[in-house]
């Protein structure tokens, strides 16, 4: 880039000792500036300049519009967001270095972006275990400052975003749930901001801040019976931890949520899109709980499970003597979630026979039982789910364009777990509480070394895969031992889960330093060579552009750098 250059700062700007030196070194390599292109750029992601009066009017306008909580538990909601991201992008950036160390870039990056200045007070971790404890005060606060410009003294802590960052950069770290709070601060007229960070389940109410990551704590979905002016109360009242079936905390897994929320009061048919063990079903039974008919049943078919031929039963029942061996009525799906949800999952696979009489059952409002003639009322909530692809499938003629446009009045696409890593800590987390607690074990946690591979690795199986694995590593770890790679390892072959290319236990090998090298010693070759640290470099850098057809992205990813590294190095030495 043309009149590009990294930042130059000799100075650390956080308070964290000699670990903090690297990590800002490394952070610094990665910032670029070029704003004749008006390009700035922190790795491969773009950044923008907002002055404090911006983010100041940008507060008031949420907070008028919102209010104050659901402003605040915006801002730091988009703060975990960043935190995470941030945390992702350090892991891959200091590679090399151990958790400490990537850990220490947290603070560093919000430096480098001008939010604040943070000095350590107190730091205790054992990543091994997942153990933290960590206390901090916030030097040169803009987000701190702006709000007292804007809104004068507060009797609340004004660091939302700041908070929400920290806890979401360390919950990847640790990879169990963080907060963190703000106990004194500027804009409450301390002459400092000062913050507590530790496990969640370490705080007393702990639920209060994890609710500010939720995307349901500002959407706004007052049941049929609220009276007016009770909105607030009637969202707050049900998101209780206990009450979920569903847990997450990326922007993605908040903007399903969100689109969940907005359909549940509807009556509207629902299609849930996404691979297979993304939580399809997981998310119909949440619709189905703040839907207008939760207390009603709700009764799911799996499509793929059931032949063609009984198809029509199980949908819609039989009548006594219908069929050989009906010797008894028998009531269907329908019949069973009358008042409530019919969910319809694979619903992809049905065949084109079976497709026409679900049809005319939704179109009528009303269908008969096999063998019967007494016309029944279809009084339920039809919710449907497939991994297919079912435009292709209209293309290919197997499926039926009315029935799509019937069940397609709302999608809800699902991403694959891949695309919101910053829900893995979380998932993580909850599926090890629960399955100690089915199958005994007391005092397991997750091997740092484990963390970092659940973090890179692409998940094709999605959440099923990962509560998967975690079920096997808990069956085989000792009560109080962290599960490791080693529990994975259950036998040749186990970890092909999906198999091909994107099998694990390939994956873990070649993450090992033995995996990565060939059989003849690499450092033997490399020193008889006679070249130069740089031209080493130079030389990797070079093989790996070649070998990917000179695009960055990929070259970047095959010897474990960043987009932003490589290509810095492209316009100096390339």
């Amino acid at each position: 880039m043309t009149g590009s250059k990294q930042i130059d700062n000799s100075a650390t700007p956080a308070e964290f000792g000699p670990q903090a030196d690297a990590a800002f070194a490394a952070l610094q390599s990665s910032f670029v500036f070029d704003p004749a292109n008006a390009d700035i750029r922190l790795g491969d992601r773009r950044m923008l300049l907002v002055d404090e009066l911006g983010l100041g009017l940008m507060r008031r306008e949420l907070i008028q519009a919102l209010g104050f909580d659901r402003a605040r538990r915006v801002f730091s909601r988009i703060g975990y967001g960043i935190g995470v991201t941030d945390a992702q992008f350090a892991q891959e950036l200091i590679a090399s270095g151990d958790q400490a160390d990537i850990y220490m870039a947290g603070p560093q990056f919000h430096a480098l972006k001008g939010a604040v200045r943070v000095e350590e007070i107190a730091f205790e971790a054992d990543f091994a275990k997942g153990a933290f404890y960590g206390e901090y005060v916030w030097h040169n606060s803009a987000e701190c400052l702006s709000h007292c410009a804007e809104h004068g003294l507060s009797a609340q802590p004004a660091g939302w975003q700041q908070i929400g960052y920290a806890s979401g950069y360390a919950t990847i770290l640790f990879g169990r749930p963080m907060v963190f709070r703000e106990t004194e601060c500027v804009a409450m007229g301390h002459d400092r901001c000062y913050l507590v960070g530790k496990p969640a389940d370490e705080w007393e109410n702990a639920e209060a801040e994890l609710s500010w990551f939720r995307a349901e704590t500002y959407s706004r979905r007052p049941r049929p019976d609220d009276a007016p002016g009770n909105a607030d109360n009637a969202i707050d009242d049900d998101l209780h931890i206990g009450n979920r079936s569903i847990v997450g905390a990326s922007s993605r897994f908040n903007s399903v949520l969100h689109l969940v929320d907005k359909v549940a009061p509807t009556k509207a048919p629902v299609l849930f899109l996404g691979e297979s063990g993304v939580g399809k079903e997981v998310f119909a039974r949440e619709l189905h709980k703040r839907s207008r008919v939760a207390d009603g049943p709700m009764v799911a078919l799996n499509c793929a499970a059931i032949p063609d031929t009984l198809i029509e039963a199980e949908l819609f029942g039989v009548e006594k003597g219908a069929f050989t061996g009906a010797d008894a009525a028998r009531q269907g799906r329908f019949e069973r979630a009358k008042g409530g949800t019919l969910f319809l999952d694979e619903i992809g696979t049905l065949s084109f026979a079976a497709q026409g009489k679900l049809l005319r059952a939704l179109q009528e409002g009303e269908f008969e039982r096999v063998g019967g003639t007494r016309t029944l009322k279809a009084d339920v909530r039809i919710v449907a789910a497939t991994n297919a692809d079912l435009g292709q499938a209209m293309a290919d003629g197997t499926f039926r364009a009315d029935l799509f446009h019937r069940l397609n009045t709302f999608p809800i696409h699902i991403p694959p777990l891949r695309e919101r890593r910053a829900d893995i800590p979380v998932l993580a987390n909850h599926f090890l509480q629960r399955l100690c607690a089915r199958h005994g074990k007391q005092g397991l946690r997750f091997d740092a070394e484990l963390v970092r591979i659940f973090h890179s690795y692409s998940w094709p199986g999605n959440i099923r895969q990962l509560e998967n694995l975690i079920e096997r590593g808990v069956i085989l770890a000792e009560p109080d031992e962290a599960i490791g790679v080693e529990h994975l390892m259950v036998n040749e072959g186990s970890l092909s889960d999906i198999g091909g290319a994107d099998d694990l236990r390939a994956f873990i090998a070649a993450q090992s330093p033995t995996g990565r090298q060939s059989v003849t010693d690499i450092g033997d070759a490399l020193l008889g060579s006679g070249l130069s640290q740089q031209a080493i470099i130079d030389q990797l850098y070079r093989s790996a552009l070649d070998a990917h057809d000179g695009n960055i992205s990929k070259a970047a990813s095959a010897i474990g750098i960043t987009r932003a590294q490589l290509q810095y190095w492209k316009k100096t030495r390339g």
